[in-house]
């Protein structure tokens, strides 16, 4: 049982039987599946899952979950959200031929993309009242963004001081791919579109963070949608009007390279 799901439910969202059964089941799936220790040169082998277990500790704190439910437009299902675009983020990396440390900076970036709502007292407001202007949209963006490199940069440092380490290129190739989750990798400005990564320099973080950018993109259709069907009272029209204004802007965010 998803029991943050369980805590807004009837609360940020009212879901029937069978979207709450499947959203529930598809969390505890995900989070079931082992997170494999790293077994990399300068890194400690389970910081991978220590960060991302800590990321998972404070969707269950009580902060978060009433910040779900006094602001649901924010991200009603963004800790579902953050499974999905991680395990997204991988099997499409293993799809184009990625591994070793290209699949654990991908899982980390998928799940901490968005980590800035996951701290209520810290997060970039106006998101709701942005919405209906593209410009100052787009602006709300990438303070977001931003905010949630800084919030994945905290668990990183706080997982350092336990001991679980990793090399200095780790926290900035992990900050390139989250601050450009929205929009995808530089296009301009580079010889041949590469940035070479901090830790593998025969590794370009421009396809990488396209890779999380559409995996952020594909996780809306794998369990946002069903939430935001609930919401639309079962309207077609509406949920017509929500995945227009999504596909919208997830077309303006590539255009803006």
């Amino acid at each position: 049982m998803d029991k943050i799901l369980q805590s807004l439910h009837g609360n940020a969202f009212h879901l029937s039987d069978d979207i709450f059964d499947f959203l529930s089941v598809r969390y505890s799936e995900l989070i079931d599946n082992p997170i494999p220790d790293l077994k990399l040169e300068s890194f400690h082998p389970n910081i991978i899952q220590h960060i991302i277990n800590l990321h998972r500790e404070q969707f269950h704190t009580q902060d978060y979950i009433q910040s779900r439910i006094s602001n649901p437009t924010t991200g009603t299902i963004d800790h579902l959200h953050a499974e999905i675009t991680a395990a997204t983020a991988v099997r499409l990396g293993i799809k184009n031929g990625y591994d070793g440390y290209s699949l654990e900076l991908l899982r980390t970036a998928g799940h901490f993309h968005d980590s800035d709502r996951s701290f209520p007292d810290s997060m970039i407001q106006g998101e709701a009242r942005t919405r209906n202007d593209a410009e100052a949209y787009k602006k709300y963006k990438k303070l977001h963004a931003v905010n949630s490199s800084k919030r994945a940069a905290d668990f990183i440092k706080k997982a350092a001081v336990s001991g679980y380490y990793s090399p200095e290129g780790f926290l900035e190739d992990l900050s390139y791919l989250i601050v450009r989750h929205e929009i995808g990798g530089q296009k301009e400005n580079l010889i041949n579109n590469i940035l070479p990564s901090k830790v593998e320099p025969n590794l370009n973080l421009n396809s990488l963070t396209d890779i999380v950018t559409d995996a952020d993109s594909l996780s809306y259709f794998d369990a946002n949608i069903l939430t935001n069907w609930e919401e639309c009272g079962k309207d077609k029209t509406l949920l017509g009007i929500k995945y227009i204004l999504c596909m919208t802007e997830c077309l303006s965010n590539h255009k803006m390279n």
